[in-house]
């Protein structure tokens, strides 16, 4: 089994190549896209709800078998079909060109795994069994669901706001003192209690507590 090393990229404007029309397919197209992507999917068919993504702007679909010059544009590349030769051949042709490549239930024909994911706002927390078991993944997703609420994504944001004003307003030794005091668990309560004005002061208090 590979030693995966995790990583986060940004594919915004990227061509990303889609083998396959099915659901499976359906799925990675779509958080593609949200993603920013510009898919480019091969398949001669397509399920009504992929063909519904159609665009020829960020979601285009050759509808076709899956030859090897499909591959040499795409910068990430994923093999969703049900046929087996199919899938080898796009592993062994992204190995060639260099391209990284998931085959959808089929870890060692991938040089990348997508972990299961748990968003709330800007945070994203990626987690991998390294294709042991997918379903334990998206069990421990699930308790760190339970534990990071949607009280994240507020938080996140307001701190966000204040990274500009904190870095040009206050010393690095100063710098360091705010953000532990604003991320020590006191604002974040507040947020999930709803009480976001309240929070938004504290965390202004403890700015104008550190000026000069």
């Amino acid at each position: 089994m590979p030693h995966y090393y995790p990583i986060f990229m940004d594919v915004e404007a990227q061509p990303v190549l889609v083998v396959g029309g099915g659901n499976i397919a359906l799925r990675k197209v779509q958080t593609l896209m949200e993603h920013g992507a510009i898919v480019h999917i091969v398949s001669p068919q397509l399920v009504p709800e992929l063909k519904e993504l159609i665009n020829d702007t960020n979601c285009l679909w050759s509808e076709k078998e899956y030859s090897t010059e499909d591959i040499q544009e795409a910068i990430l590349v994923f093999s969703c079909t049900e046929k087996e030769e199919v899938n080898a051949r796009v592993s062994r042709d992204a190995k060639a060109y260099h391209r990284p490549a998931n085959v959808v239930d089929d870890p060692e024909k991938c040089s990348f795994i997508v972990p299961s994911i748990m968003e709330q706002g800007d945070l994203k927390i990626a987690v991998s069994t390294g294709g042991s078991s997918p379903v334990v993944a998206r069990q421990v997703r699930a308790e760190l669901q339970s534990y990071y609420g949607r009280e994240m994504a507020e938080y996140l944001t307001l701190l966000k706001t204040w990274r500009s004003i904190v870095k040009l307003r206050l010393p690095p030794d100063k710098r360091s003192v705010f953000w532990n005091r604003v991320t020590d668990g006191k604002v974040r309560k507040l947020i999930k209690a709803q009480q976001l004005t309240e929070a938004e002061g504290v965390v202004e208090t403890c700015f104008r507590s550190l000026l000069d």
